[in-house]
């Protein structure tokens, strides 16, 4: 058991886009199979906690990062508790390419909630989780809560059985793929992501259908919206991009 571990990630073929960077979905991937890995090693993993009938989930997350990965890196992340609330707890992320460089931080709300009643219960359930704190921040902002979007609609959706998960509802990932296809090809070959955002307000379950829909609030800074015709807004996420150009010129 370690309070604060790093954890070594192979970039496989699986994990890049069409540019041969890792995407935006892989990239979170790694980061809450960081999170999982290390709950599991600690004592409060997912599985864990399911045999009290309860389970994590993520409310809020942000990623920083100075370059994503190529093909030809590998990838490190370290992780751990910064703070333990009442109801939320703060797990930050390092994250090194092989040569040891920092390139990025993230940092993640979390909740535990009871499955029978998909309520949320208080962290103190889970005493153990204070021996793991270490006082130590990332130079991220705490995700703090995105505005409305009023924006036009960008993508849509309808919930089918792959993006189903343990806990019986879409898969955070699913949310960071609907929100990064908006936006094409040639987009993505001009820019790169600096900064992702995401808040998850509510769950969206199997047959839910609805819109994704983008605001640019300044150029390349957009915010989105995801609507699901069943609940009603369901998460806001923000991407903050930079062009190509401008991230070349200051290697």
């Amino acid at each position: 058991m370690s309070a604060k571990k790093k954890y070594s990630y192979n970039i496989e073929a699986q994990d890049i886009d069409f540019r041969r960077r890792v995407s935006l979905r892989s990239l979170t991937n790694m980061v809450l199979m960081t999170a999982g890995r290390n709950a599991d090693e600690n004592g409060f993993g997912l599985l864990e906690l399911q045999t009290e009938h309860y389970t994590w989930v993520l409310s809020r997350l942000v990623i920083d990062m100075d370059r994503f990965p190529t093909e030809q890196d590998s990838l490190s992340i370290e992780t751990w508790i910064e703070h333990v609330g009442t109801a939320f707890t703060t797990r930050n992320f390092r994250m090194r390419d092989g040569a040891g460089t920092v390139i990025g931080h993230a940092k993640s709300s979390w909740a535990v909630i009871d499955m029978r009643t998909r309520r949320s219960v208080q962290l103190d359930s889970i005493p153990s989780m204070q021996q793991f704190v270490v006082d130590e921040t990332v130079p991220v902002e705490e995700p703090g809560r995105i505005a409305n979007v009023e924006g036009a609609g960008a993508n849509s959706f309808t919930v089918k059985y792959s993006e189903i998960d343990v806990n019986g509802h879409v898969n955070s990932l699913n949310y960071v793929q609907w929100v990064s296809d908006c936006f094409s090809l040639d987009f993505y070959r001009q820019h790169y992501i600096r900064r992702f955002e995401i808040n998850f307000l509510k769950e969206i379950t199997y047959g839910d259908s609805g819109e994704v829909y983008r605001q640019m609030i300044a150029p390349e800074d957009y915010l989105f919206q995801i609507e699901t015709k069943e609940k009603g807004t369901a998460c806001r996420a923000r991407i903050l991009f930079e062009k190509v150009a401008n991230k070349e010129a200051g290697k």
